[in-house]
Parts: structure tokens; sequence; C-alpha cells
């Protein structure tokens, strides 16, 4: 029947090249995206992975009722600064001035639909960490759709959309949703800034005014700073690319620093006015590795600028360039193409914006890369809050790609056959890592054991009351699941007696949960002689507790790695209710 026939051909034709077409792939995209992320949330989240995440969602809890930017994680450090700068520390103590405040409030977003069911429980799992993985989940998908609009910009619509199906497919983007970190915040913002600053670039290059895009590259950088306030160091490099690159530079400069400006300085004034400090407690994080890590200069009541000297500063920066250096391939998630981009910049892209907007990406991450040389990159279980090299990835993997692709077509090998090889062959490597994690890992256990035992830790909400206060080596863990305040374990007996003796914090200290992050994580030697060394017979449970402040313990957490310490039965007690 030549009817039926045509009528056939037609709807091929429409499928291929018509508006058929366009669905077609759209609603592939959404089944690609839709599969990832189920199968990632159902077969690989093991809940939170760091404690940064664990503190901002503690902290976006307290917002769901009413408690704007209060926590339940208290940090010695933080009581020094308070009474240095004549502050009612017990007042002021439950105030977090660690934190940006963007990522709480993101959680409190992701929390509140499951608002009336965020009671501490026994799963494995808690709702709580599901609900702020999916929200990542979904700021990563955004970002990526923000991304494909970029590179259309940039180069075209199919190359677009093939830089975005590999970043799609990168492993280390569902990791890092997964995690609780904001990075997927951090990626979507810093993509729109991107955006706004390719449109400024265009701009220029047509003879326009640029300084309406700058003035929203500015409001993206403000974002960005109040997400995490490590990436100030990617705007100081925007700001000299802008006085470089753009004319009129001091009023193009003007327009990007304003809204920096306008957004972030309250928040500083807010620190400032809460403990006498714009930067809070955080500031004295840039002291991480000089003489103790970040964690045991929390845990003390001042910072020793005394044990700061040239040559630990000299130690730190070489260790943190050597590190970064010598990990880039896995900080970059393994990806070849994304690599690719540093031969890339030296290539004459034609494309005038283009051009321009490949030194714009190369001043960025140098101007990340200073601010990670300074903070350092802490990684826990894979992954770490200041790891900013994540938000270049997919914008590096686009000028990778355009590159990749020119020096194929240079060697004029024929055929459509090769050309799809070729290009197999680049989402293989970019989809190894995830490939490999899948099918050639062990298996993984249910939770993040060690040294995260959920349900073990919200034991300790029916043990203390609101009220009272526990000293520990994970605050932000027992602050999230047990919902019960917590102090970071001093550095020494004396300073916890201090605390605990004169009330300092408001309520008497009555509990101690130990863990494997002070025990049987370390080695006997980073017990004894360690950051935690002064606890050395409490971790190692040695001490005769008939001369300890807190007489009662009971082991807890899988094979009784954990321990918790109160000065009476609050088992038994809490079993009689």
């Amino acid at each position: 029947m030549p009817g039926s026939a045509e009528a056939v051909q037609h709807l091929i034709h429409a499928l291929e090249t018509g508006g058929a077409a366009v669905w077609i792939r759209r609603a592939l995209g959404l089944a690609l995206v839709a599969g990832l992320a189920t199968f990632f949330f159902l077969h690989e989240f093991q809940g939170l992975a760091a404690p940064e995440a664990m503190d901002q969602a503690q902290i976006g809890r307290e917002m769901l009722h009413g408690r704007l930017w209060k926590t339940k994680v208290a940090r010695p450090l933080a009581v020094g600064q308070l009474k240095r700068h004549g502050k009612d520390v017990a007042a002021k103590i439950w105030t977090d001035t660690y934190n940006a405040p963007l990522p709480p409030l993101v959680d409190a977003i992701a929390l509140l639909p499951v608002r009336s069911h965020l009671g501490v429980g026994r799963d494995a799992i808690y709702v709580g960490d599901k609900m702020i993985a999916l929200m990542s989940m979904g700021l990563f998908v955004g970002s990526v759709v923000v991304l494909f609009f970029v590179a259309r910009r940039l180069f075209d619509q199919r190359l677009a959309l093939f830089a975005s199906t590999m970043v799609l497919i990168g492993d280390i983007f569902w990791r890092y949703s997964l995690s609780g970190l904001p990075q997927m915040l951090l990626l979507l913002f810093f993509n729109l800034t991107l955006y706004a600053l390719v449109r400024a670039i265009e701009a220029q290059a047509e003879e326009k005014p640029a300084f309406r895009w700058l003035g929203a590259a500015g409001a993206g950088f403000g974002l960005l700073a109040l997400t995490h306030a490590l990436t100030i160091w990617i705007f100081l490099a925007a700001l000299v690319f802008t006085l470089v690159h753009f004319r009129a530079r001091l009023r193009s400069a003007a327009w990007l620093v304003g809204p920096v400006v306008l957004l972030y300085a309250p928040w500083m004034l807010r620190n400032y006015l809460v403990c006498g400090h714009p930067a809070g407690i955080a500031f004295y994080a840039l002291f991480g590795q000089l003489g103790a890590s970040e964690a045991g200069q929390m845990r003390n009541l001042a910072f020793n600028w005394q044990s700061v000297s040239a040559a630990l500063v000299r130690a730190k920066i070489n260790d943190n360039l050597f590190g970064q250096t010598g990990e880039i391939f896995r900080y970059f998630g393994w990806s070849v193409v994304a690599l690719v981009f540093f031969p890339a910049v030296l290539h004459p892209f034609r494309q005038a914006a283009t051009a321009s907007t490949r030194w714009l990406i190369l001043a960025l991450w140098i101007g990340a890369f200073f601010g990670m040389l300074l903070y350092g990159i802490q990684e826990e279980l894979g992954v770490a809050a200041n790891q900013l090299h994540l938000l270049f990835i997919p914008i590096m993997t686009c000028f990778g790609l355009a590159f990749l692709l020119v020096q194929w077509n240079r060697l004029e090998i024929g055929g459509r056959l090769a050309r799809l090889g070729f290009l197999s062959l680049l989402f293989a490597f970019c989809a190894w890592p995830m490939i490999s994690n899948l099918t050639l890992s062990g298996a993984k256990p249910t939770v993040h054991w060690p040294p995260y035992a959920p349900p073990f830790i919200s034991v300790i909400n029916t043990w203390m009351a609101p009220n009272e206060i526990v000293a520990t080596d994970m605050p932000a863990a027992v602050a999230w699941y047990a919902d019960r305040r917590a102090v970071w374990l001093p550095t020494s007996v004396a300073l916890y007696n201090e605390l605990n003796d004169y009330n300092a914090l408001g309520g008497p200290i009555n509990g101690m949960y130990l863990t494997p992050v002070s025990g049987s994580g370390n080695t006997l030697h980073d017990i004894t002689k360690g950051e935690y060394k002064d606890w050395a017979a409490v971790i190692l449970r040695t001490i005769d507790l008939k001369t300890f402040a807190l007489k009662w313990g009971t082991l807890l957490g899988p094979d009784g790695e954990c321990v918790f310490f109160s000065d009476y039965d609050r088992e038994k007690a809490s079993a009689g209710k």
C-alpha cells in the first residue's frame, strides 16, 4: 500500500530530523538522568559522608524550628574567641559563625517536606540524609542544564550536548551529590556566573556595553561566597581578568565588585556582632596544618600564634602543592577530556568570545588553586569540603572536547564509523570511573562505617536531655543524628573541666562519646602522642572510672568500637522510662 509506505517514511523522517527527534532526544536525556539518579540513590547511598555536611544539615534543621543559623556544635576555640571579645559565651556559642549561610538554608528547604518525620530514629540511613542527597542531585542536574547553554554559546549545540552527557556520566559528581557537601550548589552558581561572564565577553566583542552582565556575574560570585568562602579566591581572579580584558576597566570592576560587597558584607557584619570577628571562627581554618590539623586547632581555647613559623608555613604550602599536583588527575574525576583543557588553552579558537573565555577559565582555576594551596584539601571518605577543582571539570570538558575534535579532523580520517568510534572512546574514558566503581569494587557497607553508625549515635538522644552537652570527637554527627548539643572534645582534660565546672557552654557536659575518629582509626602512637594524647587513657579504656568525672560507660557501634561515658547509667534509666 503506497499510502502506508509514505506514511512510514514520513514518520521515520520526522523522528530523525523533525520536531519528534528533539523530543526523543530530550526523553532519552531525562531517562539517562533519572536512571543514574535512581541507581546511585538506591544502590550507592550510604548516608552523609562528611562532618561539614552533617554540621550544615543540623543547622538547616534548626532553621525549620525558627532558629536561624543556630547550631548544636560548640568549638572550644569559639569559646575563647567570644571571651576575648567580651561576649556572653553561654548565649552566643550556639550561634554558628563557622559555616557559610546558604548551604544550611538549602538543606532546610530540602528537609521541609519531611519536617514532621525528622525525629531521631534507629534507621540505618536517616531520612534527613536522603532528602539532602535528593536536593544535591537536583542541583547537579540543574548545573548541567546551565552548562549546556554556556557550551552552546561558546561552541555549538552538538558539542554542548556531548559535553553535558560526559559530565552526567562523571562518577565524581554523583559521589559529591550523595556526600551532602554543598559542591553541587557551588557548581550551579558557578555555571550561572560563567554564563554571565561569557555574555559580558560577547558584548565586549560586539562593541556593546557589558556592565549589566558583569553585575550579574558579581551577584553570582556573591552567592558563591555565601556558599563557600574559599570561592572568594576565584572572584579575585575574575577581578584581575576584568581589569585586564574589559574596556572602562575601573567601571567594569566596580560592576563586578559591587554585588559581591552588597551580598557578603551583611554576613560579615552579622559575624562581627556575634563573635567580634567578621570571618567568625572560620578565620582559623587558614591555620590548619600549622602544628596541628584544623580539627586540632578548633579543640583548643586559643590559637598559639607563637607556634607559627616560616618553616611550618613553607612545609604546609609544599605539602599542599605536591598534594594537589600529584593528585590532579583524581581531583578532576579521572577525566582525560577535562584535563585536555590545559593544552587546549594554546589553541587559537576562531570565535573571539571562545578564545577569551579560555583565558578566563584558566585565570579562575589559578585563583581556586591558590586558595586550596593555602587552606588545603582534607579528604574524608573520598570527599573534601575544599575540593574546588570539581567546579572546573564541566567547562574544561567542553574546551577539551572541542580541542580533541579539532585534532581528530586534522588527521583526515574519513568515515562516519571512525568518528563514532573516536567519540565512543572519549565517552568510555569519562564513564570508566563510574563503571569501575560499580563493577570492580567490593561490597559496600550500608553506612559509612567506620566511623559513622547513625543508629548507634541516635540513642544518645534518649540518654541525654536537650539542655545537656556531649563532649565528642564527632560533634557534627552527634548534633545531626542524635539532635543533642555537642562540644568538640577539648585538647586537654583541664580544658574540659574548665568548660564543665564553670558552665561555660550554658549547660552541663554530662556525656562523652568517643569513636574510631580518636580511637581505632589511629595507630597506638597517634593515640598516645597525637592530638588526642591527653585522652589516651580514656580512648584506650584503661582509665579507672572511679577517678573519672563520668563514672558510667557503655560500648556502642559495631564490635564495640565506640564508647559512651556519663555520670550515671543512662541506658538503664532510659529503658525504665
